[in-house]
């Protein structure tokens, strides 16, 4: 195939056709604002084309760096706005059916374990040889990403722990982009051997995928964090207010 070819993980399109299909059907008992709307329709979309399009060939068959760049749209971006997307109405009742009992403890370390679990040579290279073992692999980032973010936009964390929280997976999970940045070695035997594209050796192809995936978790992360930090500063400033009103 060329790198031009459309690719397919179909199961992906019929889960963001069904999510799609669900979410319509509770914005009529609710109708979200535009912007909602938006950002879960962006979440679906960046998953489905993600994995359905020209860059599912390439990522499959050439470019680590362009697989490295799906993992970080579907594992990190798109749960993000997926979560973000649904009203305060529609986190009740996913809390209702159980969303209720995700707590933070438990779900960075199940976070960075299938950040680092699927991304472990050998499974990397099972994923890539099989074909359907990369519904396997995405379908865990996808699910991973979507517990990581909903101890953080269902508010169940105060500002001082959503910071520590968000602070610990961002160290935590660096350390995987590091050492694609500054490997030497090709740690996946897939790509050693795969067509090569845009002149890119293997190791080059890592070096450069190690730094899109921390660009990609930085800028998230810190986007994040500053929230965090202006609902703290928020707070100060009301608790500042109040403590300056006169006795009446």
């Amino acid at each position: 195939m060329t790198p031009t070819s459309f690719s397919f993980e179909p199961l992906f399109l019929v889960l963001a056709l069904a999510a799609g299909a669900a979410y319509a059907l509770a914005a009529r008992r609710g109708p979200p604002p535009a912007w909602r709307a938006a950002a879960f329709g962006g979440g679906l979309f960046l998953v489905a084309a993600s994995l359905n399009s020209p860059l599912e060939t390439i990522a499959a068959q050439r470019l680590l760096l362009i697989h490295l760049l799906q993992n970080a749209l579907i594992a990190d971006v798109a749960p993000l706005l997926v979560l973000l997307g649904l009203t305060p109405a529609m986190r009740a009742a996913l809390a209702r059916r159980g969303a209720a009992r995700i707590r933070s403890r438990w779900v960075l370390p199940v976070w960075l374990l299938a950040w680092y679990g699927t991304h472990f040579a050998g499974f990397y290279d099972w994923a890539l040889r099989t074909g359907w073992g990369l519904d396997v692999e995405h379908a865990i980032l996808i699910a991973a990403g979507l517990l990581f973010w909903w101890p953080i936009v269902s508010g169940r964390l105060a500002p001082p722990a959503g910071l520590a929280y968000l602070a610990v997976a961002f160290v935590g999970s660096s350390f995987l982009g590091l050492a694609y940045i500054f490997s030497t070695d090709v740690f996946y035997s897939f790509y050693e051997h795969a067509p090569r594209l845009w002149g890119l050796s293997p190791v080059r192809d890592q070096n450069l995928g190690g730094i899109l995936m921390n660009a990609e978790q930085t800028l998230v992360f810190l986007l994040a964090i500053g929230w965090f930090v202006l609902r703290l500063l928020d707070e100060e400033h009301a608790s500042g207010e109040a403590a300056t009103l006169p006795d009446s």
